[in-house]
């Protein structure tokens, strides 16, 4: 009786029958949803029309559904959970299916840290600054670099097409990844051949597609058509003056790894444990009755029977007990036993093994008290600082072709004076809380002296700390004439027989004297 009452007692843990198998994400797919599409030259595929369209349905077949499962997670869509194949097999069963969003809580900490504070890009030729700052104040490139960021650590690739539209501006947008791509060449430099971007529209019921190829020369367009049934006919050619192909792809390594791609598996064990439990806590209101002991149990049918199971009532006769007597009559609750401690333990290592694979800490842990100092804190951090910089070094390498295609399009209109980058500087600083009076405190025990924009550029509430100043250097100049008309009122008190320019003289001294 003891083995039924922990019958499926942890059907997440122990006994995976209980629910139907499912493949993880990287079971699901393999290398080739992450592959890297590469040709001899860029004629060899655009001069062929057919393997263009191989191209373009492989990255929507292939590569898309991959790029879909992590947007997914990144929206509590967990497939784990919420596939079809998990329904539990047990009918009238509760079947609660809770999703967490573990892949936000990852994504947004890294946006955060890397992006919270705008990055800054300096070069030795003021020149440059000015032009980078103009194109930044046009673009909004904070907010740009952000959601690049949040691309390119979702999916582990992000992109960006930069165009001069009618008005002849320079701009940047971000291209979904589920309708763009870069063919890489053979060479070791892996140099850009071409950029496609295919978006997709829907006219009534019908779905079509809209191609254009990015060369480093020239942009081509496809008459609209169906994905499914693709026939690429030419409708536009024109050339274009970035010098490089107007398309960049971010990635952070080579791999192009999502940031939670490797943890959506404890994401799909956690999301099961919990659904577990609010299953259990369900079925427990439903547990069954059982009566045994002197019944007679023909009278009853099979009809009636199904009918007592249905009411959650089961009915047993007694039985003969090894000396001969019969067994008592009794009445009974049975129903699946739970395990807390053990449940509980499993759910937190798991909760523990995500933020420790991800690198992401977890903030709702003791061990960010708010006792911690700041540089216990770092050494918290160490393990996702050394992510972040791996990180950091790939969007750096985007960036700097950013400004190098600007700078290419400028030469050419003649806005640049045939400039340079120069000695271009990016800088991340992480978003992160900082122990200002503690490090005040130490430097002014040292002995070092801050000048008041300094003091007031630490400020939170002080948003121009310049115009702070000259406004406190105004009131000081009206405070020094009030000063010196209150003193001349004075003086005519004491005389009165004194004239007029008596008193303007005095007003003048006064005020000399105050400068």
């Amino acid at each position: 009786m003891e083995e039924e009452l922990k019958v499926n007692e942890f059907e997440h843990g122990t006994d995976r029958t209980a629910y139907h198998t499912h493949r993880n994400l990287q079971q699901a797919y393999g290398p080739e949803a992450n592959f890297h599409y590469r040709a001899n030259s860029a004629e060899e595929i655009l001069d062929d029309t057919n393997k263009l369209q191989m191209m373009i349905t492989d990255h929507y077949q292939t590569q898309c559904p991959r790029l879909a499962a992590l947007d997914d997670y990144m929206k509590a869509r967990n497939n784990g959970i919420y596939n079809d194949e998990c329904r539990r097999i047990e009918e009238g069963k509760a079947d609660h299916r809770a999703a967490h969003n573990f892949a936000k809580i990852i994504n947004i900490f890294d946006v955060g840290y890397n992006t919270g504070i705008p990055i800054k890009k300096t070069s030795d030729n003021e020149d440059i600054n000015n032009l980078i700052r103009e194109y930044d104040k046009q673009n909004d490139i904070e907010a740009l670099d952000s959601e690049l960021w949040r691309d390119f650590r979702k999916y582990g690739r992000a992109y960006e097409l930069q165009y001069r539209n009618e008005e002849d501006e320079d701009r940047s947008v971000i291209s979904s990844v589920f309708e763009t791509f870069v063919c890489y060449g053979l060479d070791v430099e892996r140099t850009p051949l071409f950029a496609v971007r295919y978006p997709r529209y829907r006219i009534g019921m019908q779905e079509l597609t809209k191609v254009t190829i990015y060369t480093d020369t020239e942009i081509i367009t496809y008459k609209p058509c169906s994905l499914s049934m693709m026939v690429l006919e030419e409708e536009d050619r024109k050339e274009h003056y970035w010098g490089e192909v107007p398309v960049t792809e971010y990635s952070p390594d080579r791999y192009r790894q999502g940031g939670y791609e490797d943890v959506t598996s404890l994401i799909d064990l956690y999301d099961a444990a919990q659904s577990d439990t609010a299953n259990y806590m369900t079925d427990f209101n439903e547990a069954t009755l059982v009566i045994s002991g002197d019944l007679d149990m023909s009278r009853y049918s099979v009809k009636d029977v199904i009918a007592m199971k249905k009411a959650n009532l089961l009915l047993l006769e007694n039985g003969i007990n090894p000396d001969g007597s019969k067994s008592q009559t009794e009445a009974k609750y049975v129903y699946k036993q739970y395990d807390v401690t053990g449940t509980e333990a499993y759910k937190e290592r798991l909760q523990k093994d995500i933020h420790k694979i991800s690198f992401v800490p977890d903030l709702t842990d003791e061990a960010f008290s708010g006792t911690q100092s700041g540089e216990a804190m770092k050494y918290k951090l160490f393990g996702f600082q050394q992510l972040a910089k791996t990180s950091q070094r790939g969007f750096k390498k985007g960036l700097m072709r950013r400004y190098r295609l600007l700078l290419n399009i400028k030469n050419y209109v003649s806005e640049a004076d045939n400039a340079d980058l120069g000695n271009l500087t990016i800088t991340f600083t992480p978003n992160l809380p900082k122990a200002v009076l503690e490090e005040l405190k130490a430097l002014a025990d040292a002995g070092t002296e801050f000048s008041q924009q300094t003091l007031l550029e630490l400020a939170s509430f002080v948003e121009d700390a310049q115009a702070e100043i000259e406004k406190v250097r105004e009131e000081q100049e009206d405070s020094g004439d009030d000063a010196v008309m209150r003193r001349v009122f004075s003086l005519t008190k004491k005389d009165d027989g004194a004239d007029i320019n008596g008193q303007q003289n005095i007003l003048e001294t006064e005020r000399s004297g105050t400068a």
